[in-house]
């Protein structure tokens, strides 16, 4: 049996063309079977079918007799789940970078009224002025060769995060992203850069308290690619486990809450037709590199189990 949203998933034509054939002539590999064979209920699976991407529950049915008799297995969509998640998170995201740049804001509203008081007219004036030039600087920058909205948003809410972790992040002057073309999809842009600058600032954040801690990151629309970079001044990423850090789930630190970020980093940019290279930076650190082209494609997959 199969219902008519299963029958949409999977891209058959019709019921007619489901019922009676075996399940791996529909699904090559498919795990009911050894669902049946072992009784075992499966939870949220990931499985592919050509480019879209399933979650798939398999559980075992029983009979009076405890016996198992057959398996029901119900199908969503990762993408719609994904779309989901992704904003949500922006909300979050968003709301963060306006409460990291409130309480900087208060914090030097503080500082000036404490200089004030101490009658430290002239260092206000250079606090006042200092911290004015960089912010408009910054987004006289942004707003010249950054001009997306979402994308510069972004870096401005990361900027004032920086502040707030007291990481110095820079972005490169050389840099220049007004070329994107219209159809590179902005959510996993903002997948990329916003967890590669995490993923930076949480590496530097684990250096000594006096240590200086730096974050760059650089842009180029220039030629048939997409270029982001970002590297930091942190420990690095030993070579041995480069190829590692992409995995769901793995973490230098071993802690079981991480080894997200940089999986979804290099999902996004393969749904792109890019990819994603990691190596050390100048000063020692870990720098990353995505490509994107700007004709990009969908990743393209096979089907799963």
């Amino acid at each position: 049996m199969v219902n008519q949203a299963a029958i949409q998933l999977l891209e058959l034509s019709g019921e007619e063309a489901v019922v009676g054939r075996h399940i791996l002539d529909i699904i090559p590999n498919s795990r009911l079977l050894e669902v049946i064979r072992s009784g075992q209920a499966e939870f949220d699976q990931q499985m592919w079918l050509e480019e879209n991407e399933l979650i798939v529950n398999r559980i075992p049915i029983y009979d009076r007799h405890k016996q198992v008799i057959g398996a029901v297995s119900s199908l969503r969509s990762k993408s719609e789940i994904f779309k989901l998640g992704q904003e949500l998170s922006q909300v979050k995201k968003y709301a963060e970078a306006l409460r990291a740049q409130t309480h900087e804001f208060s914090n030097k509203l503080y500082m000036i009224s404490g200089l004030l008081q101490l009658e430290s007219y002239q260092e206000a004036i250079e606090v006042i002025t200092r911290e004015s030039n960089i912010h408009q600087n910054l987004v006289q920058f942004i707003m010249a060769e950054i001009p997306d909205p979402i994308i510069g948003g972004l870096l401005i809410g990361k900027f004032n995060r920086a502040q707030e972790r007291k990481v110095h992040l820079e972005i490169d002057r050389e840099s220049s992203f007004r070329n994107v073309p219209a159809d590179v999809d902005r959510d996993l842009l903002v997948t990329i850069i916003g967890n590669l600058i995490d993923n930076a600032m949480d590496a530097v954040c684990e250096l000594p308290a006096e240590a200086e801690k730096s974050v760059k990151v650089f842009f180029t629309d220039l030629g048939e690619d997409l270029i982001i970079e970002c590297e930091d001044n942190g420990a690095g990423i030993p070579e041995p486990i480069r190829d590692r850090v992409f995995e769901l789930g793995f973490s230098t630190k071993g802690d079981k809450d991480r080894g997200v970020g940089l999986f979804l980093v290099n999902r996004a940019a393969a749904k792109l037709g890019g990819y994603v290279t990691v190596g050390k930076s100048a000063s020692g650190g870990a720098a990353f590199t995505v490509a994107i082209p700007k004709q990009g494609s969908l990743e393209q997959g096979g089907l799963g189990a």
